[in-house]
């Protein structure tokens, strides 16, 4: 899909607040309300935009541990790969999984309430994944920068 100036508007309108309603929407973005929902639901429609979530504060709502934990498999068949990424797809605590280059094979973002509902997951869970061979685990300190927006500047060039 070719994007114009109009939809890197809408999509930086809808990632700042996905709730705006189409009226409002298009005036920001120098639309008419028609036109304007037609665009949403091209970009909908294309993939461009995949859905629309509350964004939620993981320490309001009682997870107070957050731990990026890297994995690395026994081997890389697509086999072993699968079975990894099935388990992960079912943890409910793995809220990102990145597959990786370098040493390790995938980067996991895991929440827990507390240290000990994190050490559950790391070592009841994630290490009896069929092929996890090491894993490593840092917890975080303190979160600096946390956003579900994605950068548009380059639709705007």
């Amino acid at each position: 899909m070719e994007f114009d100036r109009f939809d890197s508007r809408i999509l930086s309108a809808l990632q700042q607040d996905g709730r705006l309603p189409v009226v409002e929407l298009a005036e920001a973005v120098g639309l008419s309300p028609t036109p304007c929902a037609r665009r949403i639901k091209a970009l909908e429609s294309s993939g461009a935009i995949e859905g629309y979530a509350a964004i939620l504060n993981p320490s309001r709502i009682g997870l107070g541990v957050l731990a990026i934990v890297q994995v690395k498999l026994t081997q890389h068949t697509d086999e072993t790969v699968s079975k990894f990424e099935k388990a992960i797809l079912l943890m409910d605590e793995v809220t990102k999984c990145f597959a990786m280059t370098g040493t390790y094979d995938f980067m996991l973002e895991v929440y827990g309430r507390d240290l000990e509902a994190l050490s559950n997951v790391v070592l009841k869970k994630l290490i009896r994944v069929p092929n996890v061979r090491d894993m490593q685990s840092s917890v975080v300190l303190a979160t600096i920068k946390r956003t579900a927006r994605i950068p548009l500047g380059h639709l705007e060039e």
